[in-house]
């Protein structure tokens, strides 16, 4: 392709071949309004197997570029960007996916923004307000976003700022949220909460252990722009709250209560002592009994409980 696209849309995946099949299919479904040269889809393979170069075939697109590589885990976040040649480098997860219109939608975003290279987050309607907003400081950019910083889904970058991070400054658990910290030097920030995708269910989850990552290591991270004068006291504080009342508790009623999901939960009461105190355990304890009904889970709930039983 001769021309440089606006738009890279990079999925890192592991196996989860048919979810990410059809979240590549969602798309190429989108293309209405749509150049192939205005964009272009990356898929970074990191098992080794390389199950996912069957799209290769599948998704005959010259836009379409499949690499594997060799990368652990989460990195591949990381790694996937560096593939994507677009102004700017949209992280996709591998089981979102894409509403209509929004490919152009998003492809528009860039074109608008591509002078000043502003932060740009997109936070799937998960935040409470409509349309998008705009912020002059990074305080106020992640009081509105709060820990939705730590979600790979709605992070981008322009490859510019990539081109500037260096692998030995990214957390292996958060690329995501590394990079986006390392860009809080701008003069601007967009918050776009339009909805712009669907996710699938993704069933029997394990691996990490999630009160390590998020109320550990996510909070290092958090703590670190603290420290760093980039964040207020308040937003701290802000992003702590909902961290705990709605992930960590809304996580420990399907991993500990209901047990939905294999995602390790030994020595909570270790990892939420740090940032929440010796009482954490039996905070989260109850939260987690509120959370349903206060944080509108039931449905998910429902999903995971039918699932089960077949």
């Amino acid at each position: 392709m001769d021309k440089r696209p606006y738009l890279s849309i990079c999925i890192p995946t592991y196996q989860r071949i048919e979810i990410t099949r059809n979240t590549i299919k969602s798309i190429y479904a989108d293309l209405d309004g749509v150049d192939l040269c205005d964009f272009e889809v990356i898929v970074s393979d990191n098992d080794p197997d390389e199950s996912s170069r069957v799209f290769e075939q599948e998704f005959n697109y010259e836009n379409f570029h499949y690499f594997p590589t060799k990368c652990e885990g989460f990195l591949n976040s990381y790694y996937v960007l560096g593939y994507g040649n677009g102004e700017f480098l949209k992280l996709h997860n591998n089981c979102d996916r894409l509403l209509p219109g929004i490919l152009k939608y998003q492809i528009d975003v860039v074109k608008i923004n591509e002078k000043e290279k502003p932060v740009l987050f997109f936070s799937n309607g998960n935040r409470n307000f409509s349309g998008s907003l705009k912020f002059n400081s990074a305080d106020d950019f992640l009081y509105s976003l709060s820990y939705f910083s730590s979600w790979s889904g709605g992070f981008g970058i322009w490859k510019e700022d990539y081109g500037k991070i260096q692998i030995k400054d990214i957390n292996k658990m958060f690329p995501q949220t590394s990079m986006l910290f390392a860009c809080l030097n701008k003069q601007k920030y967009i918050l776009d909460n339009s909805k712009f995708m669907e996710g699938q269910l993704v069933v029997k989850k394990n691996g990490y252990n999630p009160y390590k990552v998020f109320a550990i290591d996510y909070l290092d991270l958090v703590n670190g722009i603290f420290e760093q004068s980039f964040i207020s006291a308040k937003t701290f504080k802000k992003i702590k709250t909902e961290l705990f009342r709605k992930y960590l508790a809304s996580r420990f009623l399907r991993t500990v209560i209901l047990r939905y999901d294999k995602f390790d939960h030994s020595n909570i009461k270790k990892y939420l002592s740090k940032y929440y105190g010796n009482y954490g355990y039996i905070k989260l304890f109850l939260w987690s009994l509120v959370s349903p009904f206060k944080y509108d889970i039931m449905g998910e709930l429902k999903v995971f409980r039918k699932y089960t039983k077949n």
